[in-house]
């Protein structure tokens, strides 16, 4: 693991909205070497997750940030405070039962000297266990389905909160759930009551979606100017480790005015004011270095992008029957895989 994460505080409460209560631990979780192993794989795993997102506390008054002041001013407070958090949040997964029932692990640790509190529920994932049956006449073992498996610590977890105790700053993860019959993010918005910002990977999809939309209006859906803007991304990163919007609005639609304007309107208005996007290694993995095409006759070919520019390695002929030929070049060997 390439992070120093210390686990010094944890506490398990059950949420289930069949129950009709929450189930609140009275005391901290004993501290063996499995369960750290276990809470700090899935602590760095959150950290490096490129769907979590930064947001900060809107309102002075929230019960989660109040809490989070307690816990600065005494860790003597922490198993009171998880209890607080949990019973919050369980009212809210009560009026709506379309949040998932689990087990919500509020977390104290530090990595590099700074203290976070991490809340981290485990949504139940239905799991098979055996389980062995005793009659009079012989034993039976059985295979039976165990509806509250928690994720293990190579699954990912959908929800999770860590907030930084010095300055109260935010990395949330979060799902849409149905609350009053509208699909919503209940964390952000009714828990912390917290701005909006938008995760590193919905920034490159707000790009590539923006950019697709672009080439397919104006330009007919050009596979080599969609590639280029895949080429420029990759490069932008290779060489600044960011991504430049107006680069790419600059390169790919050159002097067209209208189009590069009604480019930076649209990604502006899905929520992406920043020019320029910091790419770390989580990123641009996410990032795309191959392009797959798909022929209305069912053929499939994906290809690196960098190719799809280049006539010498990739050639679309435009025959006169209206059709589209495909040569590809410079091959020396062909497995099959």
């Amino acid at each position: 693991m390439d992070m120093n994460i210390n686990i010094e505080k944890v506490v398990v409460h059950i949420l289930d909205n069949e129950v009709g209560t929450p189930v609140l631990s009275e005391l901290e979780h004993k501290l063996d070497a499995e369960i750290q192993e276990y809470l700090k794989m899935h602590i760095i795993k959150l950290l490096k997750d490129i769907s979590s997102k930064k947001v900060y506390f809107t309102n002075e008054d929230n019960q989660i940030k109040q809490d989070c002041i307690k816990l600065k001013e005494s860790k003597e407070n922490f198993v009171d405070i998880s209890k607080d958090i949990a019973s919050t949040l369980y009212k809210i997964m009560y009026k709506n039962p379309d949040i998932p029932a689990g087990d919500l692990i509020c977390v104290l640790f530090r990595k590099d000297d700074i203290e976070y509190l991490g809340i981290l529920k485990l949504n139940y994932k239905p799991s098979y266990i055996h389980f062995i049956q005793e009659y009079e006449n012989g034993r039976e073992n059985k295979i039976i389905k165990q509806k509250s498996g928690l994720p293990s610590s190579i699954q990912k977890i959908d929800e999770s909160i860590i907030i930084d105790i010095n300055d109260f700053s935010i990395l949330l993860k979060e799902k849409k759930y149905e609350i009053d019959g509208i699909k919503q993010f209940y964390l952000s918005e009714i828990l912390l009551n917290s701005t909006q910002e938008l995760s590193d990977k919905e920034k490159i999809k707000i790009i590539e979606k923006t950019s697709k939309k672009m080439v397919k209006d104006f330009y007919d859906g050009d596979i080599k100017m969609m590639a280029e803007i895949k080429n420029i991304m990759n490069e932008n990163i290779e060489e600044t480790g960011t991504i430049s919007i107006d680069e790419i609005s600059n390169k790919v639609f050159n002097e067209n005015v209208e189009v590069k304007k009604i480019y930076s309107e649209e990604i502006e208005q899905k929520g992406l004011k920043e020019k320029t996007i910091k790419v770390d290694e989580n990123l641009e993995k996410a990032i795309k270095k191959k392009q797959k095409l798909v022929t209305d006759n069912g053929i499939e070919i994906k290809l690196p992008t960098s190719y799809l520019t280049r006539d010498d390695k990739v050639e679309f002929i435009s025959n006169a029957d209206g059709t589209i030929s495909i040569v590809l070049k410079g091959i020396n060997a062909i497995e099959d895989k």
